[in-house]
């Protein structure tokens, strides 16, 4: 049976917007998992996307009014969390476009955020491309590393960095969408105590693991310095940097697979890490540009948190989680791409 976030084709919600198609749910949505999304239009001809909260959903779990609560703390700090990037005129998060409430006939009440329309996330655009474009991946990365720069200013972390969240715009380049699993400084949210808010697929080993130690930075930047990381990974050999470090681990010893604390499994994940890294540097054909790559992996995912970060930051002001330094190296990277010297745009 639909429930009411599930029935708002047609529907006109405040400011004249129509809802016209219910999208179908990726299977490698983290944040929406209670959520429904649509293409909404607007009388004037704007476009936008459409997320509506399904409260209907907390009606069937075994603590109603407890999961009735989570969603609704969800939905009040995502809308925190959007409108202040508006706020502050973050130009690489996703706008937010409103808010409201709305309500099918003889449902509940749905409430629902109004995001820029975008022309659809990595994954897609990399599948409709005929041939390896490096100008494109470098531009795309360089977006990317400017977004979540701009949201650690503002002292908020993603939490839920990959594929499925960075979002082409047309001539505006590359945004980060969906701040649902996001953790800011000043806004509690219901998903701050869990161990990893995100995707797990594509978490950090020091929170797959348990036992870690893990100062608020590392936790939070540490993650999200990884999760970008794993993305320069997956533009250059479609592959997950934690899906690629399982992959070379002995299989009892996975994040699934046992009980083994993160200090115990630390050696482990650092032979597995430098089987990566041979692999890396073995798919990228240019030499030049294979040691730059390798050298930004290197700092951003090595699985000891404590080894983790920009290896030139020495001074007790900032942290070693700053990406400035990566986001030059990349604009560098695109900009020797557009001329032809690694022999492949």
């Amino acid at each position: 049976m639909s429930t009411s976030a599930e029935l708002l084709e047609g529907m006109i919600l405040d400011g004249g917007w129509v809802v016209q198609e219910l999208l179908p749910r990726s299977s490698v949505q983290t944040g929406g998992v209670f959520s429904s999304s649509y293409r909404i239009e607007h009388p004037d001809g704007r476009k936008a996307f459409l997320k509506a909260m399904d409260f209907e959903a907390a009606l069937t779990d075994r603590d109603p009014a407890g999961k009735l609560k989570e969603l609704v703390d969800a939905f009040v700090f995502e809308r925190t969390v959007v409108e202040l990037c508006g706020t502050r005129k973050l130009s690489r998060v996703i706008r937010a476009q409103g808010s409201g409430t709305t309500t099918p006939p003889g449902r509940m009440v749905v409430q629902y955020l109004i995001f820029e329309m975008a022309e659809g996330d990595v994954r897609k655009q990399l599948s409709q491309m005929s041939e390896f474009n490096l100008l494109w991946r470098l531009r795309c990365l360089h977006h990317l590393f400017v977004a979540v720069q701009q949201l650690h200013t503002s002292q908020i972390a993603h939490q839920d960095v990959k594929p499925s969240n960075v979002l082409g715009c047309g001539d505006e380049g590359h945004k980060i969408a969906d701040l649902g699993r996001a953790w800011h400084a000043l806004t509690a949210s219901p998903f701050d105590g869990r161990p990893c808010a995100g995707d797990r697929n594509y978490a950090p080993p020091e929170l797959l693991y348990s036992g870690a130690v893990l100062s608020e930075d590392e936790r939070r930047w540490g993650a999200d310095f990884y999760a970008l990381g794993s993305m320069v990974v997956f533009m250059f050999t479609g592959l997950r940097m934690t899906a690629a470090l399982m992959s070379a681990m002995p299989p009892d010893l996975h994040w699934i697979s046992t009980s083994e604390p993160y200090a115990i499994v630390l050696p482990e994940l650092q032979h597995a890490f430098g089987a990566v890294m041979s692999m890396l540097r073995a798919d990228i054909q240019n030499d030049e540009l294979s040691a730059e790559v390798k050298l930004i992996v290197e700092q951003m995912c090595n699985p000891d948190i404590s080894k983790r970060g920009d290896k030139s930051h020495k001074s007790k002001i900032g942290s070693r989680f700053g990406l400035q330094r990566f986001i030059s190296k990349l604009q560098n990277l695109s900009g020797r791409a557009q001329l032809g010297k690694f022999g492949v745009k």
